[in-house]
């Protein structure tokens, strides 16, 4: 992911007409990932969110389709602790861990039910940690997080995976 986002920057500028933005993806130093700890006592938190922020710190990409971010694992924790979604109802009910965003106002979560699942939650009511699906559904766009890379890293290269509709 690092060397594909030097990449996107190199050629951005060259491509589009205008410098990029703040494009960046924050490794964990250290084998144990220090942040991890921040999930002890969390309950619900898939183990391959745990598995990827034990490598990961935080990923912003404001230049990728219309913008990806994952967020800290403190940020994550404090979503699970009810300042995100941590539940979808409607067409969709499931229990979900918010671990990012788009640029135009949409999560992506992965659900805590199945472990695997990753949702694309577009901007819609949220209520005591309650997402109610709109008009636009949440979608599903992986089968599972390494999936998801798959999808973001197929962006870096210039692909309309995860464009907004």
């Amino acid at each position: 992911m690092e060397a594909l986002t030097s990449a996107f920057i190199e050629g951005f500028q060259l491509a589009f007409g205008y410098p990029p933005g703040e494009n960046y993806v924050v490794s964990v130093s250290g084998a144990s990932g220090a942040g991890v700890k921040e999930f002890v006592g969390v309950g619900g938190v898939p183990e391959d969110l745990v598995a990827f922020y034990r490598r990961v710190g935080k990923v912003s990409l404001p230049d990728v389709g219309s913008g990806f971010f994952v967020h800290s694992v403190g940020q994550t924790v404090a979503g699970v602790c009810g300042d995100l979604p941590t539940r979808i109802v409607g067409a969709r009910e499931d229990s979900v861990v918010v671990f990012g965003s788009d640029g135009g106002g949409a999560f992506f979560a992965l659900s805590a039910t199945d472990g695997a699942t990753v949702y694309r939650l577009p901007p819609s009511g949220v209520e005591g940690g309650v997402y109610t699906e709109g008009a636009l559904p949440c979608e599903v766009v992986a089968s599972d997080l390494a999936g998801f890379l798959r999808l973001l890293e197929h962006e870096l290269k210039g692909g309309q995976g995860l464009r907004a509709s």
